[in-house]
C-alpha cells in the first residue's frame, strides 16, 4: 500500500501528482502572483465577513476589525484608533516581501525571505498573512534601516537593538495593509549560516523584473521541520509545506544536504516520514 500523501484529504493521490507536476513547471513570477492573489481573496473574505457583522461600519472601522483580527486588539488600537481611512488596500505578501528586500539591498543588508512565502515558492503556493525575513543586519545599520521604515511602516528603533543584541526577533508593521514582517536576525548556528550562504537570488516579478533572495528548496524544508517539531508536530499547514516542496522539487534535490542535517539536527525519522509521503522514498 503507498504511503503518499496528497495535500488536501479529498484530493485523489493521481490528481495531487499532476497539481504537484503542474508547480514543478509553472514559472516562479506566476506562482509568487497566484499567492499574492490568494493572499487577497483571504482579506476579502475577512472584510466581506466585517461588513456582514457591521453593515453600517465605514472604512476606518472595518479597517480597524481587520486590524483586530490579523494583530491583536491592542496593536489595532495603537494604528487604527485615530487613523482617518478613506480606502481599503489589498494585502499582498510578495508585494510586501519585494519591498522588504528593495530596502535592505539598498542597505547592503544580507537577507533571505524565508517562511511560507518561500515554501510556496518552492512548493505550493497558499495565501500566507505575514512575510518571514532573516537578516544580517549590523549595529552600523540600525539608524539607516529605521530611517527607511519609518512612515511606511511601524518600527520600534529599540526592538530592532534588543533584536541584534539578542540574535533574536523583530516585528515591523505595513501601515496602509496592516501586514507584519517579522524579522529574524541571522544566528552564528551553523545551519543559519549555511542557509544565507546557500541562498538563491529569483525573479519573483514580472514587467519590470524583481528580484530577491531566497533560502534553497533543502534550506526550507528543514527550517519548516524544525518548526514543525517545536510546535510538538502538530501544525498541518507547517507539514503540508514540507510535502509542497518535496513533491514540486522532488528529484531536484540535493538529499544527501537533506539526510546530513536531519542528522545533524535529529530530524531523520520526520525527514523520512516526509519522504514516504511525498513519494521520494519506499523505505
Amino acid at each position: 500500500m503507498s504511503s503518499y500523501q496528497p495535500q488536501a484529504s479529498d484530493t485523489h493521490p493521481n490528481v495531487d501528482r499532476f497539481l504537484m507536476q503542474a508547480f514543478r513547471h509553472m514559472p516562479v513570477w506566476k506562482k509568487a502572483h497566484s499567492i499574492d492573489e490568494a493572499t487577497k481573496g483571504i482579506r476579502q473574505m475577512a472584510i466581506a465577513g466585517i461588513r456582514h457583522q457591521y453593515p453600517n461600519a465605514t472604512t476606518s472601522q472595518i479597517k480597524f476589525q481587520l486590524a483586530i483580527r490579523w494583530l491583536g486588539k491592542d496593536i489595532a488600537v495603537r494604528f487604527c484608533g485615530d487613523r482617518n481611512e478613506d480606502k481599503l488596500v489589498d494585502a499582498e505578501s510578495i508585494q510586501l516581501a519585494l519591498r522588504m528586500a528593495e530596502i535592505l539591498d539598498t542597505l547592503a543588508i544580507p537577507y533571505l525571505i524565508g517562511g511560507s512565502v518561500a515554501s510556496s515558492i518552492w512548493g505550493e503556493p497558499r495565501a500566507t498573512l505575514d512575510v518571514d525575513i532573516v537578516a544580517d543586519i549590523q549595529n552600523s545599520q540600525i539608524q539607516p534601516l529605521v530611517e527607511m521604515l519609518t512612515g511606511e511602516f511601524f518600527v520600534d528603533e529599540m526592538m530592532v537593538r534588543e533584536a541584534i543584541e539578542r540574535k533574536s526577533s523583530f516585528n515591523v508593521i505595513h501601515l496602509e495593509t496592516l501586514q507584519k514582517v517579522d524579522i529574524f536576525i541571522l544566528s552564528n548556528q551553523p545551519l543559519a549560516q549555511s542557509e544565507m550562504q546557500r541562498k538563491q537570488q529569483l525573479a519573483i516579478a514580472q514587467n519590470p523584473e524583481r528580484l530577491a533572495w531566497l533560502p534553497t528548496p533543502e534550506d526550507i524544508i528543514l527550517q519548516k521541520l524544525i518548526w514543525y517539531q517545536i510546535g510538538n508536530r502538530v501544525s498541518d499547514r507547517q507539514w503540508r509545506d514540507v510535502l509542497g516542496v518535496l513533491k514540486v522539487q522532488s528529484d531536484r534535490l540535493d538529499l544527501d544536504y537533506l539526510n546530513y542535517w536531519a542528522a545533524t539536527l535529529e530530524l531523520q525519522e520526520l525527514l523520512a516520514q516526509a519522504l514516504q509521503q511525498s513519494g521520494l522514498s519506499d523505505e
